[in-house]
């Protein structure tokens, strides 16, 4: 009978700090692969995903229809709509690794009310896709989600905080806030 691997032994990228502060959230870690780190170098270099659970996934577009949706955003200049997945540079060394997200990126003029985003490392090696989840599972102290607080950032009426889940993995809470009420979601 095969037995699932616990959340430290499946292929992960473990987090050794994380620090938000001065408009930027700052994610130190190492790639792990079967409890140990991994240094073995990939095609292309590590990039940080961050998938909104909120917002919808808009399917591909045709030639025709991008081209469309570009002249009609020159000539109305109206932004176009925050997408599900962003992006983040990634640099590393060997198996560790350490990327920065601008709270500016998160806190976008079609924020919502609420909006959590989940964090992956992305990268291909051999032509396979590797897409590891951002946590902390080595520091033998499970159910960091109800210990660690982060401080909440503020940018343009939005608050930006990082979070442990249940699984202790990590994402990030974005929410509206007014000047009136800036408490934590």
């Amino acid at each position: 009978m095969a037995m699932q691997a616990s959340a430290g032994e499946r292929p992960h990228a473990e987090i050794r700090r994380v620090w938000p502060r001065d408009g930027h959230i700052r994610i130190l870690g190492t790639v792990f692969t079967g409890g140990m780190p991994d240094d073995a170098p990939v095609d292309k270099s590590w990039t940080l995903r961050l998938t909104s659970r909120e917002r919808p996934e808009v399917p591909a577009q045709s030639g025709v229809k991008r081209l469309t949706n570009r002249l009609i955003h020159s000539v109305t200049r109206t932004s176009r709509p925050t997408p599900r997945r962003l992006y983040f540079p990634v640099v590393s060394d060997g198996a560790h690794f350490e990327t920065v997200v601008a709270v500016r990126d998160l806190a976008v003029w079609d924020a919502l009310p609420r909006e959590l985003w989940d964090l992956h490392l992305v990268a291909a090696r051999g032509g396979k896709k590797l897409t590891l989840r951002v946590g902390r599972h080595h520091d033998d102290m499970p159910g960091k989600k109800q210990i660690v607080k982060f401080p909440e950032q503020y940018k343009a009426g939005v608050a930006v905080l990082p979070y442990y889940t249940d699984g202790d993995d990590l994402s990030i809470r974005c929410a509206r806030r007014d000047d009136a009420n800036r408490s934590a979601a």
